[in-house]
């Protein structure tokens, strides 16, 4: 199973975002793009990403599931 960002439920700050601090392997990062509502988006690196869903467990909007 690997997580995936739900965008319609993401708040997508960085500042707020729990599962960036909570990835062990750092796999979970946020990117300013002026194109976004919010002005930047939650990513998920799959390759550094091993699948252990704390990120969905500790995500603050529920945005996080893992399929």
């Amino acid at each position: 199973m690997r997580p995936v960002i739900l965008k319609k439920k993401c708040p997508a700050q960085a500042d707020i975002c729990k599962a960036i601090l909570a990835c062990p392997n750092h796999a979970i990062s946020y990117v300013e793009d002026d194109d976004e509502p919010l002005g930047g988006r939650i990513e998920i690196d799959y390759t550094e990403c091993s699948g252990c869903g704390i990120c969905a467990k500790e995500c603050c909007g529920m945005a996080i599931i893992m399929e």
